[in-house]
């Protein structure tokens, strides 16, 4: 497994590029694992036991595409519905969201169309939105398939992948197409 260090100097041997700065928030029901893909993928951690997140909380982390510095700034939302109306302050504005599911739990698939929905409605219309199934390595405990969210990401426009956040299998891989995406897109 390469540290996220390494992901970033593999992928950039010159530093006098450009630097951007993309707002990221990461959306999706509690317990799907929204704050451990963020801190697989900015201190290259994971905790089997993750206390849950009360309102947001704010990392950031910068990484090299070719030529270009992302810095993305990150706010991992609740995802307990109590915190449900705080979201709009932290998608408004975002360049990007990722919408976390856990793919052994279809109700938290259901959710994650709704936050699409509502993030199509109301956030920035060029938000770039990417809809992570999240728990891969549990895939023997399967409800979601794989055909089916990625069915549902291409008819709505969404960048797709399933994720892991305690193998690290396609953490840093959703983060850099992102900004690779939002790049590409100015």
């Amino acid at each position: 497994m390469a540290s996220r260090s390494s992901v970033a100097r593999a992928n950039n041997t010159n530093t006098q590029g450009k630097i951007c700065q993309f707002k990221l928030v990461l959306l999706g029901e509690s317990a799907v694992g929204k704050s451990s893909l963020v801190l697989r993928f900015v201190k290259g951690q994971f905790h089997e036991y993750q206390e849950s997140t009360i309102g947001a909380a704010f990392l950031t982390q910068t990484v090299c595409l070719q030529d270009i510095t992302v810095k993305f700034e990150i706010w991992d939302t609740a995802g307990q519905e109590r915190y449900h109306s705080l979201a709009p302050m932290y998608y408004r504005g975002a360049q990007a969201a990722i919408v976390v599911y856990d793919i052994t739990n279809q109700d938290t698939f259901t959710r994650a169309k709704t936050w699409v929905k509502e993030l199509q409605r109301q956030a920035s219309p060029n938000i770039v939105i990417a809809l992570a199934g999240n728990k891969a390595d549990l895939s023997n405990k399967r409800m979601v398939e794989h055909d089916e969210a990625a069915a549902y990401s291409e008819e709505n426009g969404l960048l797709f992948m399933e994720t892991s956040a305690k193998t690290a299998m396609n953490v840093n891989d959703i983060f850099l197409a992102i900004g690779g995406y939002i790049w590409t897109q100015k």
